[in-house]
């Protein structure tokens, strides 16, 4: 159980900030460096660039500060009840996530949960909290953004839609259109991000959701085609065996099987 004691997101201060805590701060301590800054590690001083991150585990000492004329930061203060909770947790080493974007929406969410009356609201936070955190220390796969964090995070929830409603889209030009840009630098910077075209990425989502329902309901054929945003069932049929192999009958037989 993650227990959060106290946070601040975007939190500014002067050039000649520094924080030094050699006997840390009595709890676990997130920092995500918005701006440029030094930090003390055990292996020695480096400097942390911006958008990358350190979790102070307790009692570790805490010294870092700017390193220019001003200084930008979110931060989280916790206490993990459970030993068992730490697992696939980086402790005191910087962390250069791939997409700190990702970190930074999970961060508002507690934020918002942290004042909400809910009933479960210290399951939730807990649950956010290490979300976080293993978000921040998953290992770099080298994929650093291309594009600005706001282009970035509209991508991103762009393809999250696209994967949780394939209906909803018929073309290329329609999902241009959702970040109000042309379809052809659309394309440009969709391949660039997810490595994929972003017709390829659409007929993989609607082909994933046509396993789902074919696996787990006993909708027929049809309305599996509806769903996945085809209103010819012999079009969904053909791209269904293209990129499986199988019809969609012989996929749901596999899977009973």
């Amino acid at each position: 159980m993650f227990r959060l004691h106290a946070m601040g997101l975007n939190t500014c201060h002067s050039g000649d900030f520094i924080i030094d805590r050699p006997k840390g701060s009595g709890d676990c301590l997130l920092i995500i460096f918005k701006t440029d800054a030094f930090l003390e590690l055990e292996s020695g001083r480096v400097t942390a660039a911006a958008d990358s991150a350190v979790i102070f585990y307790k009692d570790t000492p805490q010294l870092y500060g700017s390193v220019c004329d001003s200084y930008e930061n979110h931060y989280l203060h916790f206490d993990i009840d459970g030993e068992e909770d730490r697992a696939g947790i980086v402790f005191d080493r910087l962390l250069v996530p791939d997409n700190m974007t990702q970190a930074e929406e999970l961060l508002r969410l507690l934020s918002r949960e942290n004042v909400s009356d809910s009933r479960n609201r210290d399951e939730y936070i807990s649950m956010l909290i290490r979300m976080v955190l293993l978000k921040l220390s998953e290992a770099p796969s080298g994929n650093r953004r291309r594009f600005s964090d706001s282009r970035a995070a509209e991508l991103e929830a762009l393809r999250a839609e696209i994967y949780a409603s394939p209906a909803a889209f018929s073309s290329v030009e329609e999902m241009a259109a959702r970040l109000n840009i042309s379809p052809s630098h659309f394309q440009q910077i969709y391949k660039k991000e997810f490595g994929l075209s972003c017709y390829d990425d659409l007929l993989s989502a609607r082909i994933t959701t046509a396993q789902f329902y074919l696996g787990s309901t006993a909708l027929p054929v049809y309305e599996i085609a509806r769903l996945c945003g085809y209103d010819n069932t012999t079009c969904f049929l053909h791209r269904f065996k293209q990129r499986t192999g199988l019809t969609p009958s012989q996929y749901r037989e596999k899977v009973k099987e």
